[in-house]
């Protein structure tokens, strides 16, 4: 009994963190654009020049290896530093940041995964990659599961190779970061036509994860 309530409490724990850290990340955005409608933070940090670059990434990088959505400072970074500027700092620190996890995950091993994935789910993804290689790798991406959590999971994964690992990860980031950057372009400059195209990303991701997600388990139930 004791083995089997604690699956549960811990799945209660994780939605509650993620309501709380979700609902805070849209107050601080809220906030940050409140008190940016002069555009004197942006301005202040603009001034700091490679400083507050290497701030962004740095916080972007650190974002990627704790269990925090970063969106909200990908949207702070366009904000601040433009978008096509904003949306690059991203990418590097989110780069950084998986490269970080993905040692980090090597080093301790497959305790900390438990957290984020279950057993089940992570063999599951691990005989994906196995058999498709570094395009099942890039297509896992694809999963509706948060980054960190298939950053992690890759980095115990003995299937993985290190540069398979970057150069998915580098590949993998881009839709996504392209799709927020046109939506947010479209809703600073009101023109319509990014707002869709951005969107049709975004949704093409989650299409995309969903569809993966069903054949996985197809594969998974033939499997057994």
């Amino acid at each position: 009994m004791q083995s089997d309530s604690r699956p549960k409490w811990s799945k209660s724990v994780s939605i509650f963190w993620s309501i709380a850290i979700l609902i805070v990340g849209i107050l601080l955005v809220v906030g940050f654009f409140y008190l940016d409608k002069n555009n004197r933070i942006s301005l202040a940090i603009q001034s700091w020049g490679a400083w507050g670059i290497i701030l962004s990434i740095f916080l972007m990088a650190l974002f990627c290896v704790i269990p925090v959505p970063s969106e909200f400072l990908m949207i702070m970074n366009m904000k601040i530093f433009g978008v096509w500027w904003g949306i690059f700092y991203t990418w590097v620190g989110a780069m950084i940041g998986a490269v970080a996890v993905f040692f980090i995950a090597k080093s301790i091993g497959s305790r900390i995964i438990q957290a984020f994935i279950t057993e089940k789910r992570l063999q599951q993804v691990n005989k994906w990659i196995k058999n498709r290689g570094p395009i099942g790798l890039l297509m896992v991406r694809l999963v509706p599961l948060p980054f960190i959590v298939v950053n992690y999971s890759a980095g115990v994964m003995e299937s993985v190779s290190t540069w398979e690992y970057v150069w998915t990860t580098g590949i993998g980031l881009l839709p996504y970061d392209l799709g927020a950057a046109l939506v947010y372009l479209g809703l600073s400059t009101k023109y319509i036509w990014w707002i869709a195209i951005g969107g049709l990303a975004v949704v093409g991701i989650w299409v995309g994860g969903y569809l993966f997600s069903r054949s996985a388990n197809k594969l998974n139930r033939v499997a057994q």
